[in-house]
């Protein structure tokens, strides 16, 4: 998980997350590692690039793994989700994102340029919210690091000023099809994202009742903390230790 202090886009939000995704974790007997110190100047190199130094950081912290999981510091996590690490056969796993077809639709087009010979379209795009990955992978993290080193002007124009599309998911969706990697999509209750659009901000189907992975994205920023606060309040008694 990455949150580092003083990142632009990370407000108080981060303490929800940390409370569902602690209890969950030692449920599961899995190690939660929290990416809070920058590789590079995070206002240069956001945090969502710098994760993908994951194989390199866990390995320099002396920690044992054989999968990972990537996780945005914007969701919270069932207090019984099931462990998605004996659902992904040890390939690259992710779920699909069908929500906003303009933004996947000229994202996808927008950073076509770099893989001419890659095609896909917004059907079967994922979201980078929620990846998990084996030790195989690591070659293909160190790719996606050396492909953002070697294009980090264009790409930071795209993301800043031209395209305005997001920063590293369409890039890996190229870079995981362009591999030698078998994509392998996850039951979408695994990042249950846009929460707002599909009736579930509490009500009459309250996210904790149809998603494993709740993902506070597609609304303002700002609105974050509140949220996600809200909805701890109404859960946090699951949560306690026997």
């Amino acid at each position: 998980m990455t949150c580092m202090d003083g990142a632009p886009d990370i407000l108080d939000y981060k303490e929800w997350c940390f409370k569902s995704w602690d209890y969950w974790c030692k449920k599961n007997n899995v190690e939660l590692f929290v990416l809070d110190q920058e590789i590079k100047d995070k206002s240069i190199m956001k945090p969502t690039w710098q994760r993908w130094w994951v194989h390199e950081i866990l390995e320099s912290n002396e920690i044992e793994y054989d999968q990972v999981a990537l996780v945005d510091v914007d969701t919270m996590v069932h207090w019984d989700c099931p462990n998605f690490f004996e659902q992904t056969d040890g390939e690259f796993s992710a779920v699909m994102d069908k929500f906003n077809i303009e933004w996947t639709h000229n994202s996808i087009k927008g950073y076509q340029d770099f893989w001419p010979d890659v095609k896909f379209d917004w059907t079967s795009y994922f979201n980078c919210g929620f990846i998990v990955m084996s030790k195989k992978h690591k070659g293909l993290c160190k790719e996606i690091i050396d492909f953002y080193l070697e294009n980090e002007d264009e790409l930071r124009k795209r993301q800043h000023e031209t395209l305005k599309k997001g920063s590293d998911q369409t890039p890996i969706n190229y870079m995981i099809r362009a591999s030698e990697h078998e994509l392998k999509y996850l039951d979408e209750r695994f990042n249950l994202s846009q929460l707002h659009l599909r009736g579930v901000l509490g009500g009459l189907c309250p996210m904790w009742e149809v998603g494993h992975v709740w993902h506070f994205n597609g609304f303002e920023k700002t609105q974050r903390n509140q949220l996600m606060m809200q909805v701890w309040n109404q859960i946090k008694e699951n949560y306690e230790e026997n």
